[in-house]
């Protein structure tokens, strides 16, 4: 049985990858919020990950909060490369059992591109398999905050 999973995820993840790969890649930023070694080491595992899997083209940028809800880009310019299709916050709770999610934030979800609805859905297997199950991922609409947290990242260039 376990082997059998291990295939079905194995093979979701090919798929997911050809169609990225047969769309153009996604940009995606994942920032890491964590305080420990072995929660950075996940994280390290999951940007690993998303490069291995298909043609993402992968950010890593630590964040420094104070807590879960504080914005972990606050008072940060956006750089002058295009805007991400995702990002991926890593939340500093999971450290201290504050938190059990991981955010996808995207510009929604019915309008994005089809590549980009494949690597969120390769994202959430990814954190699945990183974190063991033991930490849930939240896409734009599965959090009251998640979509102003969106919008606010369109709106400051972060965000397609």
């Amino acid at each position: 049985m376990k082997r059998t999973v291990i295939a079905v995820v194995i093979l979701l993840m090919a798929a997911g990858a050809a169609a990225v790969a047969a769309q153009g890649g996604v940009r995606v930023l994942v920032i890491d919020e964590t305080k420990t070694f072995a929660s950075t080491m996940r994280v390290a595992a999951l940007v690993g990950g998303l490069k291995a899997a298909g043609p993402f083209e992968v950010s890593y940028r630590v964040a420094d909060v104070g807590s879960i809800w504080d914005d972990p880009l606050a008072g940060i310019p956006p750089s002058d490369d295009p805007p991400y299709d995702l990002i991926v916050v890593v939340s500093r709770g999971i450290d201290d059992g504050t938190s059990d999610w991981v955010w996808i934030l995207s510009n929604g979800l019915s309008s994005l591109p089809p590549p980009v609805c494949s690597g969120i859905g390769m994202i959430g297997i990814l954190v699945d398999r990183v974190f063991g199950g033991e930490v849930r991922t939240l896409k734009v609409y599965d959090d009251f905050i998640l979509p102003f947290l969106s919008a606010l990242y369109v709106n400051e260039g972060w965000l397609r």
